[in-house]
């Protein structure tokens, strides 16, 4: 139909174009979805379709492409026999690629189909394989960023995985890290040392260093100046760069925007908290700040509203927040609520600890010590089981 319609276009007048068109219009009317491309094929250079459409024809039948994107990247990508893309083809298919992920990856580097498979594909799949990668990481990672396979091996990407195995002192770190966010491998290692400079330039100990990166390898690609900022911002908090703590608050800052940021602020500050008591406890747990809008809301309103407790007892033990409402944090509060009930601890009760303790202790810390000790027990491991329970159960 393809060919068809290149040689109805390629009429020499418009009359003799249309009357082609007219002719070919059953077809496009049984089927609607092609209409668009006719419409778009009639806008085009007839001349410049002829020519490329051995590798329209290709893109189409071999790599899955709608006629119009095979059209626009034939701009780009041609060539007048398969052998060429199918050799590289072939080279993903021996290395576990499925048809959708070669698919995928065709579509957001069509120059792939152009490149030399024993200079320039191999290499450097078999480097992946000999770091340790994994079959699947290897395909899950080109997959997505196929402009990895455009850059050289021996100066970039060999330098750029030995800067972070020295970084991280391990090949495991090293590759969770690229897993992670696989387009640092495109950075030169000259850029990523000035990233690492900063830090160090700010005190900030070796080990912090790693878990940054560990945690949060795009920030390596980050604009050293901006960075800057951002590390003076966060010494400005109250944070203090020798502590880990100090490289957490980055993570968490890092992870939002402003906007959002000031949304978190707002929840908590309908709470009754204040400014300096959200930022305080910020600077003892920043992932106090990490919690959703909807987590926030559930914490607050099952300490406030169901135990009673003030809300500034929260800032003041921010790692509460962090625990599970549905698996930790409802069925203890529940357990609580049967102690108070039966008067075998204070309404007035207030220990993080309880909260905190793991669960190998809670049970002798604070179940096990009293005469209904079996019955109680009994209530706790229903409602852990009921991890899904809803907050109307209150």
């Amino acid at each position: 139909m393809f060919i068809f319609l290149c040689k109805s276009l390629a009429l020499g007048s418009s009359n003799r174009a249309n009357l082609s068109v007219h002719k070919a219009l059953p077809y496009f009317l049984e089927n609607p979805s092609t209409l668009s491309c006719l419409r778009y094929i009639s806008s085009l250079n007839i001349d410049g379709i002829k020519e490329h459409s051995f590798t329209v024809s290709y893109l189409m039948n071999k790599c899955g492409f709608s006629l119009k994107s095979a059209l626009e990247v034939s701009k780009h990508v041609d060539f007048e026999s398969p052998d060429q893309p199918d050799s590289v083809l072939d080279v993903f298919k021996n290395h576990s690629f499925s048809k959708d992920h070669i698919l995928k990856l065709v579509r957001r580097r069509p120059k792939v189909l152009l490149s030399k498979p024993d200079k320039t594909l191999l290499p450097k799949l078999e480097f992946f394989q000999s770091k340790g990668f994994s079959s699947p990481d290897v395909v899950k990672i080109i997959s997505s960023n196929p402009w990895i396979l455009e850059r050289g091996l021996e100066n970039q990407l060999v330098p750029a995985f030995d800067f972070f195995e020295n970084l991280l002192q391990s090949d495991a770190m090293a590759i969770k890290a690229i897993k992670r966010f696989p387009s640092i491998l495109c950075v030169n290692v000259e850029s990523l040392a000035r990233i690492i400079d900063v830090l160090r330039d700010n005190g900030v100990p070796k080990k912090s260093i790693a878990l940054l990166v560990r945690s949060q390898p795009s920030v390596m690609i980050t604009n050293p100046e901006n960075f800057k900022k951002r590390i003076q911002e966060v010494t400005l908090m109250g944070f203090h760069p020798s502590k880990s703590q100090f490289v957490v608050a980055i993570i968490v800052l890092r992870s939002m925007r402003k906007s959002t940021w000031d949304k978190k602020l707002d929840v908590r500050s309908r709470w009754g908290l204040s400014q300096e008591e959200i930022l305080a406890a910020f600077v003892k747990n920043p992932w106090f700040m990490a919690l959703s809008e909807e987590k926030i809301m559930g914490v607050m309103d099952l300490f406030v509203n169901k135990l009673g407790w003030e809300s500034s007892y929260l800032t003041k033990n921010p790692t509460i927040s962090s625990y599970s409402l549905e698996k930790r944090l409802i069925p203890r509060a529940l357990v609580l609520q049967v102690l108070v009930s039966k008067g075998l601890v204070e309404k007035s009760f207030r220990n993080a600890a309880f909260f905190y303790t793991p669960e190998n202790q809670f049970q002798q810390m604070f179940i096990d010590n009293h005469a209904e000790s079996t019955q109680i027990l009994k209530f706790y491991k229903e409602k852990l089981n009921l991890s899904s329970i809803v907050n109307s159960s209150f």
